[in-house]
């Protein structure tokens, strides 16, 4: 069978649910996870993007067929089969057709193309609401008149919407799980179930019954938590005008259309761009409420991309603050015996960041460039994967390198303006180690993790760079901060980044980042292994850290986090 029919049969089969009731429950596996559902989830190899697959399906599906308000396992079992049966299908894309096929260039490009393309299409967004939020004010707040003369509305305007509908959410699954005192008056008037108790049953069952009628129905129908109507949303700041404003971007009805393929972009997965369903009778309803912030940071970035003009404001823009929040966080993190350097001249090349500390130099490359979709073909795949490495972290390795070889033949590193102006002389020799870095807003996954399979270094001795998202950056130096770590114990992750490249396989920074947190990687165990595999509970301790306190520009819900009183899911 192919992947169309299969994926036919799928939306078939998914379209018999009813939509509001199946987005909430789907969202309610989301944030429970493999753990607190393992019986419906435990067999899926990409359960958060499979799950939004099948939102996505069953949304543009005919609304006539939605009945279904229940999963039974004779039609949740067929639905996990084909989800990973249309998953095997693309892996069989990779495949060779023929034994004789396979040479060490067709693995050379397999090897940098199944990974990505598998990356790219079963991985979310890694990163916690905070860190997208404080990106968006701080980025799009300077080209609020594009903002608004496209919209209507500013940048905060859409921030202060999610925020609005984030607090309404959370404070409706208190409401239904342990702050009864927090329920809307007209609560039951947010879903089509009606849960009771039979008139045949004692008295004390009926009043037991009502007394948590509330949390039976929520059990029932959990996108009970996730509905709201515009009035709900408004707030000093946000008046209903402006929410009705920011829902026309962000709404969709369910409707037939053309989608079928779990890879499609273009057009994709409705809900990533317009994540709430209007459901009728004046009420909408949020699929997954962190998808908002992301769908705005999207519609926002092709506002602000719409002209050429507008384009290279933004692109100006976008670069400046990834930079910004660099320093920013080595600052923070150094705190004493550093200097930076911004903007400065090499040889008459311009470079970004270098930051010294005590006798160590972290030379750093801010890569804004933007991963393109990879294409189904591998060897075209391996192409536009390559020209967008090479863009990004191939220019910064060039460029870090320029300077690294400063230090490693321990010559005088003279820094100047773009003019040639001599701002400052450096004695490398003085210097015991130097680092090469380039902090990208992207992440490549496996590729940029293992940079053994795209970058060839010049000589035997040399190291890879290491290459890191803003986002997890951000991450691991402020749990290092959180931790009372040391700027030592960096310099020594560093040292140990450097000897994982050619036997790494791992698509996220920050299980690695974890692994060395709590003991489990460290150099003794990369030295005796050939091949160093990570698994995503490594990055378990970032959460941990998240619920007790991250320590984030805004963080939210810091209250919630510290008293013990909520429960978050």
């Amino acid at each position: 069978m192919s992947i169309e029919t299969k994926s036919q049969q799928l939306k078939d089969l998914i379209a018999t649910y009813n939509a509001d009731w199946l987005l909430g429950d789907l969202s309610a596996l989301i944030r429970a996870g493999r753990e607190r559902a393992n019986d419906q989830l435990g067999k899926l190899s990409s359960p958060q993007r499979q799950l939004y697959y099948l939102a996505g399906l069953n949304i543009s599906s005919d609304p006539a067929e939605g009945l279904d308000v229940m999963f039974t396992h004779e039609k949740w079992n067929p639905i996990v089969a084909l989800l990973n049966e249309i998953e095997a299908e693309y892996d069989k894309l990779f495949f060779p057709t023929q034994p004789e096929d396979v040479t060490d260039e067709w693995k050379r490009v397999r090897q940098v193309a199944m990974p990505s393309f598998l990356s790219y299409f079963n991985q979310g967004p890694l990163n916690y609401e905070e860190q997208v939020i404080n990106w968006i004010r701080d980025l799009f707040t300077p080209l609020n008149t594009i903002v608004e003369n496209a919209t209507g509305v500013k940048t905060e305007d859409f921030i202060q919407f999610y925020e609005n509908l984030d607090q309404l959410r959370h404070k409706n699954f208190q409401a239904h799980s342990t702050r009864k005192e927090l329920l809307r008056p007209n609560w039951d008037k947010y879903t089509k179930i009606k849960m009771g108790v039979v008139d045949e049953a004692p008295d004390f069952i009926k009043e037991l019954g009502e007394q948590h009628r509330h949390i039976y129905t929520f059990m029932s129908d959990k996108g009970i938590t996730d509905r709201f109507y515009p009035e709900e949303l408004i707030s000093e700041t946000l008046p209903i005008e402006k929410v009705k404003i920011v829902l026309q971007h962000l709404v969709i009805k369910r409707a037939k259309t053309d989608y079928l393929y779990y890879t499609a972009t273009r057009p994709g997965n409705p809900l990533f761009e317009k994540p709430i369903l209007y459901i009728g009778e004046g009420i909408y309803q949020v699929f997954e409420v962190k998808q908002v912030i992301h769908a705005i940071e999207n519609l926002l970035e092709q506002i602000c991309t719409a002209t050429e003009e507008h384009t290279t404001k933004y692109v100006s823009k976008k670069g400046k603050l990834l930079e910004d929040r660099i320093v920013e966080l080595f600052s923070n993190f150094f705190k004493t015996d550093f200097k930076v350097f911004r903007g400065y001249y090499v040889d008459g090349c311009e470079q970004d960041i270098l930051i010294l500390w005590k006798n160590y130099a972290f030379i750093i490359e801010a890569k804004g460039y933007s991963l393109r979709e990879p294409l189904r073909n591998p060897e075209k795949a391996f192409v536009r994967i390559k020209d967008d490495f090479d863009a990004c972290i191939g220019y910064g390795y060039t460029q870090t390198r320029r300077v690294e070889k400063k230090f490693i033949d321990a010559v005088r590193l003279k820094i100047t303006d773009k003019d040639g102006k001599l701002i400052e002389e450096i004695d490398t020799s003085k210097y015991e180690q130097d680092f090469s870095i380039i902090v990208n807003i992207k992440s490549f996954g496996q590729i940029q993790c293992d940079l053994s399979t795209l970058i060839k270094l010049e000589n035997d001795d040399d190291v890879y760079p290491w290459a890191v998202k803003l986002d997890d950056l951000e991450i691991f130096l402020l749990t290092l901060i959180s931790r009372k770590k040391k700027p030592i114990d960096f310099v020594n992750y560093l040292l140990m980044r450097e000897t994982l490249h050619e036997k790494l396989i791992c698509s996220d920074e920050l299980e690695i980042c974890g692994g060395f947190l709590i003991g489990k990687l460290n150099q003794k165990q990369v030295d005796k292994n050939s091949m160093i595999v990570t698994a995503p509970d490594l990055g378990d301790i970032f959460d941990k850290q998240y619920h007790k306190t991250m320590g984030f520009k805004n963080e939210k819900y810091l209250y919630e986090k510290q008293s013990g009183k909520f429960l978050f899911w």
